[in-house]
Parts: C-alpha cells; sequence; structure tokens
C-alpha cells in the first residue's frame, strides 16, 4: 500500500513538473499582441489608473490586479508579465488532481486528468498569454471543486467560504463566467432531486441561496462602478453558428489546434465518442456517480452554447466574433470526463484502456513542436524605436498614426530600458480613412511647437489609408531620415536638412578600431535569432576622422556571405549612425552568422545571430537527384540545373490535367536584378485565346516571389515550383515545354548550353505528344 502511495505522488510531482516545464519553456520567445499589449499599458498605470480602464474595457480587473502587482515585484519582461498566467495555469493543473478524485472517489481519475491537462496544447498556448482566461478557468474549477465537496457536507464552513470567494473571483476575472453560475445551479437543482427528505431540500436550497447572494453581493460594487462605463460595440461581421462553435471546442480541446477545425475534426472524434461511452457506462453502473456526471456534462456542453449566445449580435455591451480563448476556462472539465471513461474503460479491457489512453498522449506530445516551432521573438518594432531612442530630442514628437494598434508600438518604445528624455508620442486621432482637413486640423499645432517631428507608421492603412499625414508633413517639412520596416515606416520630418545626429549611444559599449581613424562605438541588434522572411537589422554607431565608404557583410561560420551592402561616411564630428537590412531567404542556411565591418585600412567582426529553421525554410537542393539534369546558363551566372516533371506520363500529356514542375537553378554571383521565370507550353496549333501557339504557361518570381534573384546566394541550388494547367481543348500533336528568365521590362536572357529552343532566349527542357 505505501509502495503504491508513493507511486501516485511520485507520478503526482512528475506531472506538475512537466507541465511547469512545458509552460516555461520559450514562454518570453515570443512577440506580444494586440491584447497582450494592452495589458502591459494597463500594468503600466496606477492601480486606480489600472482599475478604471478596465471598467471601461470588456473585462473585470481580477487578472489586471494580478498582472499590476507582480510587475512591482518582478519588474517588466514578456518573460515575467507572462509568468503571471503560468501560476495560475499551475494551479489549475494541481486542481485537475482532487477534482477528479471528489468527482470518480478514485486518485487514478484526478492523476490521469492531471497528465492530460499537462500535455494540453491547447491550455498550454493560453499559459503563455497575457491574458485572463487560464484565471477565470482556474477560479471556475476553484470553484467546482469546493462545490463538490459543500454538496457532500452542506455544513461544512470551510467549503462554503471557498465556493463564495471563488465563485466572486470567477465573476471578477471574465464576464462569461456568468456560465459557471449557470453550472451551479443546474447541479444545485439535480442534487435538490435526488436528495431524500423535504427538510434536507429546504435546509440545503436556504444556504445555496445564501451563498450565491453572497457571491453576487462581493460582485456588486464592480458592477456600480464599471456599468456607467460600459460601451455597447460589435466586432461580429457574420455570426458564427453553432455548429461551427460545437467543432471548434470539440478540435480545440483534444488537439489544441484552432484553425481549419474541419480538416482536425477526425482527430477530435475518438477522443469524444470515447468520452460518451464512459459517460453512458458510468451513469448505468454506478447511480452514486450521477451527480458529479451532471456537473461535468453541463460543463462540456454550457461553455460553447454561451459563448455561441453571447457572440449573436445585440444592442448592448460588447459582441465578440468567436475566439478559441473563450472556451479555455471549462475546457480542464473534458480532461476529467476523458480520463474518467479511461479508467472505467481499464476495468473492462486493460489493453484497450491502455492502448487509448497511449494514442491520447501520443497525440498530444505529437502536437506541441508544431506550437513551439512558431515562437520566436521577431523586429516588429524594435528597431524602429531604436532609432528614435537614439536620435531623438527631448522637443521632438513622434506621431503615431495606427488607429487603435498604438498597443503594438507603444509596449516596445515606452520599456524600461528607454532613456527617459525620450520624444513623447502623440497618438493621432480619428478613424479611417483620415480626411485631408481633419489632418490639417490635427498637424499644423503639431508642426508649431516641436521643431521635429518622427511620423511612426504602425498598420497605418488601418486610420489613413490614403497617406494623408504623410503627404501633408511632406509638403511643410523636409525629411531628414525614412526608414522601412515593411509595410511600416518611420520619418523624420526636420525644418532643415540635416542628418540626424545621436543624442543617446548605446552605454556600456567599448569602442572597437575598423580602420585608422574609424571607430565602431557600439551597436545594436533588436533580437538574436532569425527565419525566412525576417530582416537583420544592426545599428551600428560610428566614428570616423575623414569621409570613407564602409562595407557591412552578413558572414557565416563557413565563410558563406549572406548578405551584403555598403554605404558612405562624411568626416564630422560625433557619432553616427547607420542601418544595415540583411534579408533572411528560404534557402539562407542555418547556423550562426557575424557582422563583418570592412573599410580601408582594415575589418572588424560584431554581434552574432542565429538562423533557424521556419515554416518557410527550404531543405538543401540534392542535386544528384535531380530527375532530370541538364547544363544550361542564362546570362552571365545564372544556372539551370535540371527540372522534375509530375503529370505526364512519360512524354505524353492529356488535356484538362495539371503539368507540376520543378527547376533546380544555380547563380554563380550576386544578381543585381529582379528576374521573372517564364514556363511556356508552346504547341504548333493556333490557340484563339493566347492569339498564337502558346497553350499553357506560369511565369512568376521563383518560389512565388519569397526568392528574388537579387536575393539568390552565391553557389546554393535552389528548387523552384510552376504548374502549367492543361486546357480540356488541347488538340493532339506535338508541344515544346520550354523555360527562361525575363527583366522587367521583357527582354529575355539570353542562353548557352545544352538543348535551347530555336529562338535561343529560352531552354527546351522536353517535347511532348497530345493525343494519339
Amino acid at each position: 500500500m505505501r509502495k503504491e502511495a508513493w507511486r501516485y505522488r511520485g507520478l503526482l510531482l512528475l506531472g506538475l513538473l512537466v507541465a511547469f516545464a512545458l509552460r516555461l519553456y520559450r514562454l518570453g520567445d515570443e512577440n506580444i499582441w494586440w491584447d497582450e499589449g494592452l495589458s502591459v499599458l494597463a500594468a503600466r498605470k496606477s492601480f486606480w489608473g489600472a482599475t478604471l480602464w478596465t471598467a471601461g474595457d470588456v473585462h473585470p480587473p481580477l487578472y489586471f490586479w494580478l498582472l499590476w502587482l507582480w510587475r512591482q515585484v518582478a519588474g517588466e519582461s514578456w518573460f515575467a508579465l507572462r509568468f503571471v498566467t503560468v501560476m495560475e495555469g499551475m494551479v489549475t493543473v494541481a486542481l485537475l488532481a482532487p477534482l477528479g478524485r471528489r468527482l470518480s472517489g478514485r486518485r487514478s481519475v484526478g492523476l490521469l486528468a492531471l497528465w492530460l491537462l499537462a500535455l494540453s496544447r491547447f491550455h498550454i498556448w493560453w499559459c503563455q498569454q497575457m491574458r485572463m482566461y487560464v484565471l477565470a478557468g482556474m477560479t471556475a474549477l476553484l470553484a467546482l471543486t469546493f462545490l463538490t465537496g459543500w454538496l457532500r457536507r452542506p455544513e461544512s464552513r470551510r467549503e462554503a467560504l471557498g465556493l463564495l470567494l471563488a465563485t466572486a473571483a470567477a465573476l471578477y476575472t471574465v464576464y462569461s463566467n456568468v456560465q459557471l453560475l449557470l453550472i451551479e445551479n443546474l447541479t444545485l437543482l439535480w442534487a435538490l432531486v435526488v436528495r431524500r427528505g423535504r427538510a434536507q431540500r429546504l435546509a440545503l436550497l436556504r444556504r445555496w441561496v445564501l451563498l450565491q447572494l453572497g457571491s453576487l453581493l462581493l460582485f456588486l460594487p464592480w458592477l456600480a462602478l464599471a456599468l456607467p462605463r460600459m460601451r455597447s460595440w460589435s466586432v461580429v461581421e457574420q455570426p458564427a453558428t453553432l455548429a461551427f462553435v460545437a467543432e471548434l471546442y470539440a478540435v480545440l480541446v483534444t488537439t489544441g489546434l484552432s484553425t481549419f477545425v474541419g480538416h482536425y475534426l477526425p482527430l477530435a472524434l475518438p477522443a469524444f465518442l470515447l468520452a460518451g461511452w464512459g459517460i453512458v457506462h458510468l451513469w448505468r453502473a454506478h447511480p452514486r456517480h450521477r451527480l458529479p456526471l451532471v456537473m461535468l456534462v453541463q460543463g462540456i456542453i454550457v461553455p460553447p452554447l454561451v459563448i455561441w449566445l453571447l457572440t449573436q449580435p445585440r444592442g448592448f455591451f460588447y459582441t465578440p466574433r468567436v475566439e478559441a480563448r473563450y472556451l479555455l476556462p471549462f475546457a480542464p472539465l473534458f480532461d476529467v470526463v476523458l480520463a474518467w471513461a479511461l479508467v472505467a474503460l481499464h476495468r473492462l479491457r486493460p489493453l484497450a484502456a491502455k492502448a487509448a489512453t497511449a494514442a491520447v498522449m501520443t497525440l498530444s506530445l505529437a502536437l506541441l513542436p508544431g506550437y513551439y516551432g512558431g515562437r520566436y521573438l521577431r523586429d516588429d518594432y524594435l528597431t524602429m524605436s531604436r532609432l528614435v531612442w537614439a536620435c531623438g530630442r527631448p522637443d521632438d514628437l513622434v506621431l503615431l498614426v495606427s488607429g487603435d494598434r498604438y498597443a503594438l508600438f507603444l509596449p516596445d518604445y515606452d520599456a524600461p530600458q528607454a532613456p527617459d528624455d525620450r520624444p513623447s508620442v502623440f497618438l493621432m486621432p480619428g478613424e479611417a480613412p483620415l480626411t485631408a482637413e481633419e489632418v490639417a486640423a490635427t498637424v499644423e499645432p503639431l508642426l508649431a511647437g516641436h521643431a521635429r517631428l518622427w511620423l511612426a507608421e504602425v498598420e497605418a492603412a488601418l486610420q489613413d489609408p490614403n497617406g494623408e499625414v504623410r503627404r501633408f508633413l511632406e509638403g511643410r517639412r523636409t525629411t531628414a531620415l525614412d526608414v522601412r520596416f515593411g509595410y511600416n515606416r518611420l520619418t523624420l520630418f526636420a525644418e532643415r536638412e540635416e542628418e540626424p545626429t545621436v543624442t543617446h549611444p548605446p552605454c556600456c559599449a567599448r569602442p572597437q578600431a575598423i580602420a585608422p581613424s574609424l571607430q565602431l562605438v557600439g551597436y545594436e541588434v533588436a533580437t538574436r535569432e532569425f527565419r525566412p522572411a525576417d530582416h537583420v537589422r544592426f545599428l551600428l554607431f560610428l566614428r570616423s576622422d575623414r569621409a570613407r565608404t564602409l562595407r557591412a557583410l552578413l558572414v557565416g561560420e563557413d565563410g558563406r556571405i549572406v548578405g551584403e551592402t555598403s554605404f558612405t561616411l562624411e568626416a564630422r564630428r560625433g557619432v553616427v549612425l547607420r542601418m544595415t537590412d540583411f534579408l533572411i531567404t528560404p534557402y539562407t542556411p542555418q547556423g550562426r552568422y557575424h557582422l563583418r565591418l570592412e573599410a580601408e585600412g582594415g575589418s572588424l567582426e560584431v554581434g552574432e545571430v542565429r538562423v533557424t529553421r521556419g515554416v518557410e525554410s527550404r531543405p538543401p537542393v540534392r542535386v544528384e537527384r535531380i530527375e532530370h539534369p541538364m547544363a544550361v546558363r542564362f546570362g552571365d551566372s545564372i544556372r539551370l540545373l535540371g527540372y522534375d516533371l509530375r503529370g505526364a506520363r512519360g512524354d505524353r500529356i492529356q488535356p484538362g490535367t495539371t503539368l507540376h514542375l520543378t527547376l533546380y537553378w544555380e547563380t554563380e554571383a550576386p544578381i543585381a536584378e529582379d528576374l521573372h521565370v517564364f514556363t511556356h507550353l508552346v504547341g504548333t496549333a493556333y490557340n484563339p485565346r493566347t492569339e498564337g501557339p502558346l497553350w499553357a504557361q506560369d511565369d512568376q518570381i521563383p518560389l512565388e516571389g519569397a526568392y528574388p534573384t537579387y536575393d539568390w546566394l552565391p553557389d546554393l541550388p535552389l528548387a523552384d515550383e510552376y504548374e502549367l494547367e492543361l486546357p480540356p481543348d488541347l488538340p493532339p500533336g506535338d508541344y515544346w515545354l520550354t523555360v527562361g528568365l525575363y527583366r522587367e521590362d521583357g527582354e529575355r536572357l539570353p542562353v548557352e548550353g545544352s538543348a535551347p529552343s530555336p529562338d535561343e532566349r529560352s531552354a527546351l527542357l522536353l517535347v511532348l505528344h497530345a493525343g494519339e
């Protein structure tokens, strides 16, 4: 018996440790999103300020109170602020052990439920977010745990007090936790039905009414504060159906996936069928379990129904669209039901139960790498903020054009390490689209009070799709600095032409000599991990005694150069700022890279970044596996190594089918222009649709635009895919499949080597035959 107890405790502790490790892994390695940004901004306010802000928002204040308090203790980093949710999640995981034991009377049910939640991708996902939904689930489960104990011992003051406080806390977390009251009262109604004796029923009902009134009385002060401040608006364009919400819920609680729900529904059905079997079996076999089963079934059915109702259009309060997070609080109850069903199955069919448990655990573990694979810090707004920090003056002003997306920019710009005398931020008022009159009325007074104005456009199309703010400023001030960050942009408008001077060089930097009379005072790189489509940006703080040209290279451990840029420095006093911008492509090899600075008379290597695999990464091309090798040269340096072709039977093609063509390219030197690839199927018959012999084609920038030729890395083969759809009326005859490259003006590159086509401006891959 003692051995079994120690085994139970060991598995319990191991489950908690696994849950903690999974929720802690890469916790800080993700940029905050819009809702998290609002949480950060709320935590930066005073306690009363955060409370009042929450009163006008769409959530009660309990989570924000805890976040505000934790920030005072732990400071501000994304890891530290998200750790609050991790702690709440760990309490939730731990709660399943006593809840499962209380409901089923078996420790094994609570233990297995704990493990299921520990490995739940859905729960891990939201434990790593700065939001209140995990806390909502924790307080709701705590209330149901106390409710289970109170129904067995209504005279217990400890259970009654715990139930009262936990229910009130759940209401103080999210308004949708009103569903907890529904579950509690329906459970109590069933308890009254099955309880014998009128006196016992009345006594139980009196106590219950007092408990419910007590929870509501505790919530009334908040309602008195919030109701006058609540706003009514809706983001629902097309109301979701109840069937969709049910499907989403089923897929979420089993897989943690929220996209392509119909595709993943077959993965969820076996677990739900097993849970359904368990409910029916336990209901029939053990009448004493019917009350807890009623609670659990409601915990599965009520949430999607309530969320569906709350997301239907109405004229009062906030009407949100259906989101995965709204279904999280009561999702752990499904783990309890599934665990109970597995334990019940084990008593009847041990081998089947073990196989089912292994299958459920394996599915959870198999889905986790896909979740963690997307977690890494990106340079979304970090370098933009640091540019203003470095060159901004206290009397400058940052004009932020972003509409309601200010919560994406401000958390980084006002980070604890930001200079105290950085320019203040002015949020451009108004809704899209801004008019020229609105812009003039707002921006003209700002120009009168500030000699320099920074225009920070962060998702500006949401507020100013026509660019009225930029147009107004360009007509009145000179552009002193203009840097693009994808579709975002930072521009410094000044009264006269000037190169921005550095007001805040990197602190604690040790100047290093690049060449005689040329120093690198310091550098900054916002993040250290990069993936395809990311930009590696180094801010370089330089000092030079004379004019010169500087070359910056991004160099791998093997010496491969994957990025190159150059810029000039003028002779001037003080520190000069320059920024490099290297694009990571789908074929940039994984590994560590450093920045090499070269100038006449010397060089310097600094910094280190890592390139890791992402969803757009392409594996290295195995040249020896190319089905049809070739040796064709286009222009001065591009080589076509060969091709693979699917969709044809040998050299025979069928009308109405699609040819899947993979071209293998390599360049011997960097390419300075943006070239397009064409793939043509040309026949002898006339095609009236193209007014010529062309019957199918696919023209594009390589990798569907993801890998332009000016980004190709020398001596690194790449695979480029094309699809040629053959028309149903393709006439019988011979067809030539040709490939080539052309410039933006349409001029084709010359071709040399094997298999040129007759026009010598394309390469002939093969001759195909259609029909008899």
